[in-house]
């Protein structure tokens, strides 16, 4: 500690506590290419990083069927909750879609019969895919229409439970008004969506994030960041079009504005077990991370759907992954010092 900030790198940036607007000028950022996946962890902050809470890895599905392998192969706790996105059965290649109320039933019988009912489960809000013409996630009116219903009809399944952590991940997007070419979140239709949902289910703003960070001008992605975080919205980005490892830069800079106002950071995006490590080192190295988050009070997290795809093109989980993927972690986390 050094007087009222704290010292998180070996590069001597200072975040100073008592300036909650103290972070750097952020640079223009770079627009990389969109990809598929996602992974998730949360670093909890607390006095020491060997009592760092991980919520859990977060697996996205595709599908009902891969919930329990999932679970079972990452561990249900990881000092803490083991927790899954459920996307629509076959709808890797579209990046996931909203499912039907009856693979999220089927879902939570299966868990239910495998001891795993405490599960959370986050459900995807996604009508369609990216179109032919036209930037991806700004939806016609019938597609917007389309996701309302689907939030609603997945509360009225009660089939929801706000105990375990439930909610619904969605991303809205249109045109700015003053910049051409860039793409800022629909705060109108968000917060209708949110609204929907309602306060007793958690919400996350997906990878349409990444458009809005890539298409940006200097800092103005940073007000769109900040309006979510009053909707109490989580995030969830790769820092830009592309993978994850590829946008360390802008997702260091997510990182710093994310902890100043408390917003829970998912990062997402190609995380695989073989990137965690230029990943981690990216964004200022694990003990910077940790030092953040901890003087924030506020969680990281990585998303990662651990799919494999054979010599058939046939896309299906992969339980020696996901294995591996929280082994690297764990290899990771103590050989930086970063745990007792």
């Amino acid at each position: 500690m050094e007087g009222s900030g704290l010292w998180l790198s070996q590069r001597n940036f200072k975040i100073d506590s008592s300036r909650p607007n103290s972070s750097p000028k952020h640079q223009p950022l770079s627009n990389p290419g969109l990809s598929g996946s996602h992974t998730f962890l949360t670093i909890k902050a607390t006095s020491q990083l060997s009592k760092t809470k991980m919520s859990g890895i977060e697996v996205a599905i595709f599908g009902p069927r891969d919930g329990v392998a999932a679970v079972k192969a990452v561990g249900e706790k990881l000092n803490g909750k083991t927790r899954l996105e459920l996307n629509r059965t076959g709808s890797y290649e579209q990046n996931g879609l909203t499912p039907s109320t009856w693979e999220f039933e089927h879902l939570n019988a299966s868990l239910d019969h495998a001891g795993l009912q405490d599960v959370p489960v986050r459900i995807m809000i996604r009508p369609c895919g990216a179109p032919k013409l036209g930037p991806d996630f700004v939806y016609s009116d019938a597609e917007f229409e389309q996701m309302k219903s689907d939030v609603r009809k997945f509360k009225e399944s009660k089939h929801m439970s706000r105990e375990r952590g439930d909610g619904f991940v969605f991303g809205v997007l249109r045109q700015s008004c003053s910049v051409p070419q860039m793409l800022v979140v629909d705060r109108v239709r968000t917060a209708e969506l949110k609204h929907l949902a309602g306060d007793d289910f958690k919400c996350v703003f997906h990878r349409a994030f990444d458009l809005v960070i890539s298409t940006s001008r200097d800092e103005m992605w940073v007000d769109d960041l900040e309006w979510l975080k009053t909707q109490g919205m989580a995030i969830l980005t790769s820092g830009g079009c592309g993978n994850a490892s590829n946008n360390t830069k802008a997702l260091k800079q997510v990182l710093i504005e994310t902890a100043r106002i408390g917003q829970e950071l998912i990062v997402g995006g190609g995380v695989r077990s073989d990137t965690l490590e230029s990943l981690g080192n990216g964004m200022g190295g694990l003990g910077y991370i940790y030092a953040l988050t901890s003087l924030h009070s506020v969680g990281m997290v990585l998303h990662s759907s651990f799919l494999k795809r054979d010599p058939s093109n046939v896309v299906s989980f992969d339980v020696e992954e996901a294995r591996k993927f929280k082994a690297t972690l764990y290899t990771l986390i103590s050989s930086q010092g970063c745990a007792n």
